[in-house]
C-alpha cells in the first residue's frame, strides 16, 4: 500500500483536491455573503444552509452530478497505468496477485471516498463557523422543503440533525469509493482512459434521464439520494437496493478483472 501511495503524483493529487473543493467553496461563500446581508428571517442554521440541503444554487447540483468523475480521478486508473508501464508485473513478483490487487482496490476506494467527502466537510464547517447551529424546525424552515418524500430518515433530521448529517456524509464516502472501484474495474476492460474515467458520470446522467421518464416512483440516481434533500422523490428501500446492486456489479467486474490478470 505504501509503495502505491508513493507512486501517486502528490502535485496532481493536490490539484484534483483543489478542483473538488472549488464548488463547495463557492456555495459556502455565497451562503455566508447572503447571511451577513440579512437578519436571518428563516432561523437558518448550518443544517439548513450547507451544500447537502441547498437545492437553489448551481454549485450543489453540479457537484453531486460530477461526483463520479471527481471520485475516479485520484487513483481509479492507477492499476491500468501500472499495467501499461509494466510496474504491476514488478510488484507481482514480490507479492501474491491477491495482495497486490487488494492494495490497489483499497487505495482506490479510500481516495475516491475522501476526495468527495472532505470538500463537503469543509463546506459544512465553514458555514457552521458563522451561522448559529440551531436545530431545524419543520415549521420555521418550510422554505427549504425538507419532507418525507425528498429526504431519507426525515424525523432523524429534525430531532438529531448532526447525526443525520454524519450519516449522509458516510453515504457519500461509500459511494465515492464505489465509483472509484467501479472505474478501476472498467479500466481493465476498456482501453480508453478518458472514457473509463467518465463511465460513472455517463451512467449517472443516464439514470437521471431515465428518472425523467417517470418509470419508477423513486429516483435511482445517486445525484438525488446522496443529498440530504433531493430534487426528486427518494426512498430508503430504493436507495439501499441501488447501493446493493452497485456493490454486486462492482464485485463481479473486479472478479473478472482479477481473472484476466491471473492469466498474465
Amino acid at each position: 500500500m505504501l509503495t502505491l501511495w508513493h507512486r501517486l503524483n502528490k502535485r496532481t493529487l493536490s490539484s484534483i483536491f483543489i478542483i473538488a473543493l472549488l464548488l463547495p467553496s463557492i456555495q459556502a461563500y455565497q451562503i455566508l455573503q447572503q447571511f451577513t446581508q440579512q437578519s436571518n428571517p428563516f432561523h437558518s442554521s448550518p443544517y439548513t444552509l450547507w451544500m447537502g440541503i441547498d437545492n437553489f444554487n448551481f454549485s450543489p447540483i453540479a457537484y453531486y452530478l460530477l461526483l463520479p468523475l471527481i471520485a475516479a480521478m485520484p487513483a481509479a486508473t492507477l492499476l491500468k497505468k501500472d499495467l501499461t508501464s509494466g510496474f504491476f508485473m514488478q510488484v507481482k513478483l514480490k507479492n501474491t496477485l491477491k495482495q497486490v490487487l487488494r492494495n490497489y482496490y483499497v487505495l482506490s476506494f479510500l481516495l475516491g471516498g475522501l476526495i468527495v467527502t472532505l470538500p463537503l466537510l469543509f463546506n459544512f464547517t465553514a458555514i457552521a463557523l458563522k451561522v448559529p447551529s440551531t436545530f431545524p424546525d419543520n415549521l420555521l424552515n418550510q422554505n427549504i422543503l425538507v419532507i418525507n418524500r425528498n429526504t431519507l430518515l426525515v424525523s432523524l433530521y429534525y430531532n438529531h440533525p448532526f447525526i443525520h448529517y454524519l450519516l449522509n456524509v458516510t453515504m457519500v464516502f461509500l459511494w465515492g469509493g464505489l465509483y472509484a472501484l467501479f472505474t478501476t474495474a472498467i479500466s481493465l476492460i476498456l482501453r480508453n482512459r478518458f472514457f473509463s474515467l467518465s463511465i460513472g458520470l455517463l451512467l449517472q446522467m443516464a439514470l437521471l434521464l431515465f428518472q425523467g421518464l417517470q418509470v419508477t416512483a423513486y429516483s435511482l440516481s445517486p445525484a438525488d439520494f446522496l443529498k440530504q434533500t433531493a430534487m426528486s422523490d427518494v426512498s430508503l428501500g430504493t436507495t439501499l437496493a441501488t447501493t446493493t446492486v452497485t456493490i454486486g456489479i462492482t464485485a463481479v467486474l473486479l472478479k473478472l478483472g482479477r481473472k484476466k490478470l491471473s492469466d498474465l
